[in-house]
Parts: structure tokens; sequence; C-alpha cells
């Protein structure tokens, strides 16, 4: 059977007995066309999450590489280790993969006439547009889920797990020819090995700078217990040098001797942990966090108000620039009008008082750096899934603008768009934990201006209809290649 488009139906349905249906369903979602653009942002979302979890996965493990190997580590702990960050990955491509459905399956549905027939059959952009949106509040409604109750978790544990990593020992590995310094403070030489057999063993105790000891042994093995390292040898001599007196030499013989030497961290130990960062809690944990550093830094304000009040009769200043410069003028104006004892006897409280208050404001200012913090990531957990939403606003008009390009104009316009709304949230993220403007507006910001740049771009498409030639990317990228 001949597959029917989109287009053509509703070009046929535009001459039927059914003139009334477009009217009806350009105020709900509920009508045919929804349902198929749903299908045609399906695949592309799933393609896309999997393209680019897979990409920010590989550079996350070329990037981590070098703390896994040389470890040891049973490849379950190594799994684990990637599944754990595998969390944070999947919260930033999934924004990233609507952007790039959205471009394509519009982008498709534009080349192909269909959104044309849409519009010729009396349906408005806008309600083109709504399932686009739909989905989009769909996936955000899923993120926001996922970003205070997984996320944070996930975080915990990656951070707890890296950490064990990072102090675990590499494993004993004992080659014949060659010195090993694996375990501290001593030096270890064997000449041949035979399976677990070691021999013409020679070990260096360089622990101690008063007495040095060297081992010599025909044979032996090696095992280990926990955190400790067991040397039998057999057949040997122990020789004890005083470096402070070099005429205090011993020599003892041996048929058999063990020696035990404890290692830290030689076993991978997991640990368990409360203590969480700001990324590692879920919205209720950070807001009572909030609440405590607004208390201490009120308590603090509320200080310095008074001591202010106190000496110089006034509200006390935001910033200590302006403090000084008041403190300044009120000692010039002492001097001027009290005698020179009177005069010193005041500006010394007042200098007094200066030094504590750069104490007291610095201190005010640490809180409420703090209180900055956990609330940029209380936002944060909003504002990155609602970006989902904002995408959609991008990416749709735009797919019907460029038309022609496939995944390939749908991943340089997402990843341009990605790069531009994460370098703004970043940014705001620094200057909002610097105090330097308000946690809301750091974290919602990127959101707001790719709105307007999204309801333009709706108006542009529903208004004027015009298409954007992306071709000279192709012939751009070409030439490059060429001149290559």
């Amino acid at each position: 059977m001949k597959r029917v488009s989109l287009g053509v139906y509703f070009d046929c349905m535009k001459f039927s007995k059914f003139r009334f249906i477009p009217k009806i369903v350009s105020s709900c979602s509920t009508w045919l066309g929804a349902r198929y653009i749903y299908k045609e942002l399906l695949f592309p979302f799933i393609f896309s999450i999997g393209v680019v979890t897979f990409i920010l996965l590989v550079n996350f493990l070329y990037k981590s590489v070098d703390r896994l190997l040389g470890k040891e580590l049973p490849i379950g702990v190594v799994l684990e280790f990637l599944y754990l960050n595998l969390a944070w990955i999947i919260a930033m491509s999934i924004p990233m993969a609507v952007l790039v459905a959205c471009l394509m399956a519009y982008g498709r549905m534009s080349e192909d006439n269909e959104i044309t027939a849409m519009r010729a059959s009396g349906i408005s952009f806008t309600t083109i547009l709504i399932p686009g949106i739909i989905f989009g509040v769909i996936v955000t409604v899923l993120m926001v889920y996922f970003h205070n109750n997984i996320l944070p978790d996930y975080n915990h544990r990656a951070r707890l797990l890296s950490g064990d990593i990072y102090r675990k020992r590499p494993g004993l590995n004992i080659e014949p020819g060659y010195f090993m310094d694996d375990i501290p403070d001593y030096s270890i030489y064997v000449k041949e090995k035979k399976g677990e057999s070691l021999r013409t063993i020679t070990i260096y105790n360089k622990d101690s700078r008063s007495i040095q000891t060297t081992i010599y042994a025909d044979s032996g093995y090696i095992a280990i217990e926990g955190n400790t390292v067991l040397f039998t040898l057999f057949a040997g001599e122990i020789h004890e040098l005083n470096l402070e007196n070099l005429e205090n030499y011993r020599r003892m013989d041996f048929k058999k001797h063990v020696i035990t030497i404890p290692v830290d961290n030689l076993m991978l130990e997991r640990r368990e942990s409360a203590r969480r960062g700001d990324r590692e809690m879920t919205i209720g944990m950070m807001k009572e966090k909030v609440v405590k550093y607004e208390k201490e830094r009120d308590k603090v304000l509320n200080k310095i108000e008074k001591l202010v009040n106190k000496e110089l009769d006034i509200a006390a200043p935001k910033d200590f620039k302006t403090l000084k410069k008041i403190v300044e003028a009120a000692k010039e104006k002492n001097f001027k009008e009290l005698s020179k004892v009177a005069a010193k006897a005041k500006n010394r409280r007042l200098n007094a008082l200066l030094n504590r208050m750069k104490g007291e404001m610095s201190l005010a200012y640490s809180y409420q750096k703090q209180v900055n913090k956990y609330s940029v990531e209380i936002h944060k957990k909003f504002s990155i899934p609602f970006a989902c939403i904002v995408f959609v606003l991008t990416g749709a008009p735009l797919g019907v603008m460029t038309r022609r390009g496939g995944i390939a104009i749908a991943a340089i316009l997402s990843l341009i768009f990605f790069l531009t709304y994460y370098v703004f949230l970043i940014g705001g993220e620094e200057l909002a934990d610097m105090a330097f403007i308000s946690p809301f507006w750091a974290m919602w910001a990127p959101n707001i201006i790719l709105s307007f740049v999204g309801i333009y771009l709706i108006y542009y498409t529903a208004w004027e209809q015009t298409t954007i030639d992306f071709s000279w990317l192709f012939k751009f990228f070409k030439k490059e290649r060429t001149e290559t």
C-alpha cells in the first residue's frame, strides 16, 4: 500500500465536507497531525540522546582514564564509575536532544511541504507548534524530577567512588630485573620470578634516617591480606648499618623471615559519607541550607547596623568602601571640631570600628555567597529542564525556515544554540556565586533571552514564511577541507 503523505491528506481535507475540523483542532492538540508530529519528534529525540550521550561519555572517559589506569580495578568498579557519572551526562544531553529533534522533525515536514499543506488547510503555525510544546513540557516535568530526585544521589555516589579510586594505591606489580617502589619506604629488587615464587630478592628499607636496613634472600613469596603486605623470605641475610655511627654494624642470617608491611588503601575501600556538596542535594536539603545561612548573615548584618548606628549615628552602608569614606570624613571632622586629645581618642574608636566592620562585612559576604551558591543550584534544577521548552520555541521555527540540511544542519545549529545557552549559564553561575547578581537572573536569563529569540522566530515564520538557505555551511566546510 502506497504511503500518503500528511500534506496530501490535509490538501484533500481542504475540499471535503469537514472544513470545520481545522478550526476545531486549532484550539487543541489531539488531532491526527499532532500524533503524526509526536512520532516525527520521538525518533530523532531518542537518536540524539544516544549520540550526544556517547560523545560526552567518551570525552569524560578520556579525561578520567589517568585515574583508572594502573589501579588494577575490577571491571565492575570501572563500569559502576561510568554508570554513576552517566546521570549528569544525560542531564546535559536531553535538552540538546530536544533541540535536535525539533530541528529535524519540523525541518523534514517543511522540506516535504507538509507544513505548507497544513497551513493551506487553515491550520495556523502556532497550532502546528503545540505538539512540540507539549512534548517539551513532558520532557521538562520528567527532567525536573530527575534533577531533584535522581541526579543528586548519583552525583554523591560518583564523588565518593572517585575519591576512593584516587586514594587506592596501585597493586603490587613485581617485574624481574626492575626496582619496585609501590610500597612506601621500601625498594624491592627481584632477579627472577617463577609463578608465585621469587628468586634472589633484595629489600631496602628507606623509612629510617638513623639505621639503614638491607635484606637479601635466596627465595620467597609475597601475599596481601587486606591492607597488609606479607613477605616470606628463605635463606637470607639482614644487614643493619647505624648511619650516625658507621662502626655500629650488624649482620644476621636467617632460614625463614617474615616481614609485615602495612600499606594504606592497597585495596579499594568504599566509604559512606553523610556530607554532601550543593550538587548532591535535593531542593529540600538546599532550602534548609539557605535558611541557615540567611539567619547567620542577618545576625551579622544586625550587629553591623547596631555598631555603626552607635558610633556614627547613621544607617550602616552596604559595602566597606562607603563605610571607610564615612569614617575618614568623621575623623577629619573630629580634628576640626574637637581638641587634639579628644579627637585622637574618638578617632581610635573609629579605627577600631573600621577594623571590626571589615571582618564583620567579610563574614556577611561569605554567608551571602553560601546563600547564593545553594540558591543557584535550586534555580538550576528548574531552569535547565525548562530549557527543553525554550529549545522547542527556537528549534521548531528554525527547522521550518532551514528546510534542507537534515541532521548536519540540525547538529550545527543545535550546537551553536546549546553552547550559547551554557556560556550564559556558566557565566551567570560564576557571577551569582560571587554575589554580583541574583541567583534568579543568573539561572533564568539564558532561558528568557532564548525565549524572546524563539518568539521572534515563531512570529517571523508564521507571517513571513521565509526560508533560510544554509547551503553555504556545506560549501564553507568543503572549502576548508579542500584547502587543508
